[in-house]
C-alpha cells in the first residue's frame, strides 16, 4: 500500500463549550479550521453539576431524560458534519461528598454491555446524527483482550441495526488500564482479528503516546514500531493534555514518523482543552507532518 499524506483533524472538547453542548457551536469551531470531525463527550455522570441537573450519581451511565438535560438539539445540521463520539474514560473522579469514583467499564458483562451501548444511541438519537468514530478505553484487567474485541463487535453491530451504519470503533491505550503497552495493544490486535476479522477494517487504535510513553518509560521509541501499523487509525497528541512542542521529552519525531508511514490516512485529536490552543497545535502536527527534517544531517561545511 501506499501511505496517504497528511491527516484528518478532530476538534477537541474544549472548555469553553458549555455543558456537553451540540454538534452546531462544535462545528462552528472546528470548521474554520479544518478539523474533518468534531469530538462529543459521552462520559457517564462526570460532576457534581451534572448530579444536581439530571438526580443522577456520578458514574452512573446516562438515562434518555439524563441526555436531553444535558444534550443540546440542533437543527438544519450541514450534511459536511461529523463527529467522534468520545465515551467513558475511567478516571478518577471527586462526587459531591469529595470522595474519589472511578467509573467501572464493564466489557466483560453483557448486560452493562448492552446498558452501555442503549445510552450511546440515546445520544446519537437525540443529536440526530450517528457518529463516524466511537472512542472507548480498555478498563481494568478484569476485561480480557476477547472481551473488549466482543464488546466492539457488539457496538457496531447495535449501530447498524439502529442506524444502518457501521462506525469506526476505537480503542485507546491508557498508562493505568489493561491495554497500556506497546506489547499489551500488539496482543490485542492479534485478538480481534483472530476472533472477528471482519471488523478488522472497521475497528482500531488510538494512540496516545504520552500515555503509551508513561507506560514504556526509556523504552518509547522502540515501543511505536512495535505496534501493527494497520491497528493505528487515530492519535491522541499532547504533552500531558497540554500542546505539544519541539522541546518536549516525548519524541515527535518518532510518532509522526509513524503516522506518515501508515498505508491510510490518520486522524489526529490535539487533546487541549482551551479553545485559544487548539490553532497551534493542529499547526504543530502540519509542522511534523511535513517532509521529515533531517535531524541528523551534519552541519554544512
Amino acid at each position: 500500500m501506499i501511505a496517504m499524506p497528511g491527516a484528518d483533524y478532530i476538534y477537541p472538547n474544549v472548555t469553553e463549550i458549555a455543558r456537553r453542548s451540540g454538534l452546531l457551536e462544535r462545528w462552528g469551531l472546528a470548521e474554520p479550521l479544518g478539523c474533518t470531525y468534531v469530538e462529543v463527550p459521552a462520559d457517564f455522570i462526570k460532576n457534581r453539576t451534572e448530579v444536581e441537573r439530571t438526580g443522577q450519581e456520578i458514574g452512573s451511565m446516562l438515562s434518555r431524560s439524563s441526555v436531553e438535560h444535558l444534550y443540546e438539539q440542533d437543527t438544519d445540521l450541514p450534511g459536511t458534519l461529523a463527529y467522534v463520539l468520545h465515551t467513558e474514560p475511567a478516571v478518577p473522579r471527586r462526587d459531591q461528598h469529595g470522595r474519589q469514583v472511578r467509573a467501572e467499564l464493564r466489557w466483560r458483562d453483557p448486560e452493562w454491555l448492552a446498558a452501555f451501548g442503549d445510552m450511546l444511541l440515546e445520544i446519537e438519537d437525540y443529536l440526530g446524527v450517528p457518529p463516524e468514530i466511537i472512542e472507548i478505553h480498555p478498563g481494568d484487567r478484569k476485561n480480557t483482550h476477547a472481551d473488549i474485541v466482543e464488546a466492539m463487535h457488539t457496538l457496531i453491530a447495535a449501530q447498524w441495526n439502529a442506524f444502518g451504519v457501521e462506525p469506526l470503533v476505537l480503542l485507546e491505550n491508557h498508562s493505568d488500564q489493561s491495554v497500556a503497552t506497546a506489547g499489551r495493544i500488539r496482543a490485542f490486535w492479534t485478538t480481534l482479528k483472530d476472533l472477528h476479522p471482519e471488523i478488522a477494517g472497521l475497528a482500531g487504535i488510538a494512540l496516545d503516546p504520552w500515555h503509551l510513553r508513561a507506560a514504556a518509560k526509556e523504552e518509547f521509541p522502540g515501543a511505536i514500531g512495535e505496534i501493527p501499523a494497520d491497528a493505528l487509525r487515530a492519535f491522541h497528541i499532547h504533552n500531558n493534555l497540554m500542546p505539544p512542542a519541539a522541546d518536549d521529552t516525548i519524541p515527535w519525531q518518532e510518532v509522526f514518523s509513524a503516522v506518515r508511514g501508515l498505508p491510510g490516512r490518520a486522524c489526529i485529536k490535539p487533546v487541549v482543552y482551551q479553545k485559544s490552543r487548539v490553532a497551534e497545535a493542529i499547526a504543530f502536527c502540519e509542522e511534523m507532518l511535513a517532509a521529515p527534517r533531517a535531524a541528523y544531517a551534519a552541519p554544512p561545511a
